[in-house]
């Protein structure tokens, strides 16, 4: 049985980055290596998020996030900010994971 972080690490973030990814190209227009580059992954990796070539857990969890979990954080991560960034994967594996990491408490300051 894997513990929140096995699963954060192994399903949340990625889901995470997949919608943020899917949301910055069709709310921005972005091109791949700017999303690439924007949440500091591969162009293949965003490639495959933007093709929905994603595990099935991965594209579960992805159908759970909605809209509104990124509208705090969308137009801040088009513009490079790394911290909104992480603060966004943070709140979206808070919320999907159902438990508070100790990282949690150090992006609050970021919101």
């Amino acid at each position: 049985m894997t513990n929140g972080y096995e699963r954060a690490s192994e399903e949340v973030i990625p889901a995470a980055r997949v919608v943020i990814a899917r949301a910055l190209k069709e709310k921005y227009g972005m091109s791949e290596s700017r999303i690439a580059q924007t949440l500091g992954v591969a162009q293949a990796a965003v490639s495959k998020y933007l093709n929905k070539k994603c595990s099935v857990s991965v594209e579960r969890l992805c159908n759970s996030i909605s809209s509104s979990d990124l509208s705090p954080y969308l137009a801040d991560i088009s513009k490079g900010d790394k911290a909104r960034l992480k603060a966004c994967i943070c709140s979206l594996c808070g919320t999907l994971n159902k438990f508070d990491c100790k990282f949690s408490a150090l992006n609050k300051g970021a919101n």
